[in-house]
């Protein structure tokens, strides 16, 4: 949208005799004005000011406000022509009416959103126990509703308690529980290693696989995602799902 060139030099009453800047004495015909009527000798007005982009009104430099995003070349606005136009395209700011709407609208957008993400979590958790009673295939469940449908995929979690592990340690040794378990904040299983330790019959090594196992803790964790229809499928197909 092109800005409205609203200054008119002539309708600007000149406010002393006195550049305001240098405050030297000029001479009639000798300065010019800015945008509030304040003279200025043409040596300041060059140095010191610069033409609004909107409405050319000499603006001081130091007081011009111009565009994030503009870059090096940006334009320069006096204060009450950059309140006009917010954005890039010219489009101009919303109104206080408009602003009193969309506040209203927007905290209650917000509250509604906050009420649906508690009702999603309760009913993901409804869907993840309904999923845990279901028969599983490739660990995962898929609970339909027509076309539309839910995914519940479980997947296993360990954590080790450190106190009983230590247990473990000493009885391993440090050099062959290291090789067992990445000693962090909390213990992580070397996956492989690890089952093939505790799935061992070593007779040497049996008190050390209880103590392991007495620290285990396992855990399920379901994971419930959004999943499509499958295209061309039957309505028998579907009732079987």
């Amino acid at each position: 949208m092109e800005a409205e060139n609203s200054f008119h030099a002539g309708s600007v009453e000149a406010r002393g005799a006195l550049c305001v800047e240098c405050l030297r004495a000029l001479a009639e015909g000798d300065g010019v004005q800015d945008r509030t009527g304040a003279a200025l000798c043409r040596a300041c007005a060059s140095e010191f000011y610069a033409p609004c982009a909107a409405c050319a009104g000499l603006v001081a430099r130091d007081e011009a406000l111009s565009r994030e995003g503009e870059g090096d070349a940006a334009a320069l606005y006096c204060f009450e022509c950059f309140g006009k136009s917010a954005s890039h395209e010219g489009e101009d700011a919303p109104t206080d009416e408009e602003v009193a709407a969309m506040v209203a609208e927007y905290v209650a957008l917000h509250e509604e959103s906050k009420r649906l993400d508690a009702r999603a979590t309760e009913i993901k958790e409804r869907l993840k126990l309904a999923a845990r009673a279901r028969p599983r295939v490739s660990n995962a469940v898929v609970l339909r509703a027509g076309d539309a449908g839910v995914r519940c995929s479980f997947t296993s979690k360990t954590s080790y308690d450190a106190a009983k592990l230590t247990e473990a340690e000493t009885l391993l040794g440090a050099e062959e529980f290291a090789s067992l378990f990445e000693r962090k904040v909390s213990f992580s299983a070397v996956k492989d290693r690890l089952e093939e330790f505790l799935s061992s019959d070593d007779e040497a090594h049996a008190h050390a696989r209880d103590a392991v196992r007495a620290a285990e803790n396992r855990t399920e964790v379901a994971t419930l995602t959004v999943v499509g229809h499958k295209e061309g499928k039957s309505k028998k197909e579907k009732g079987k799902s």
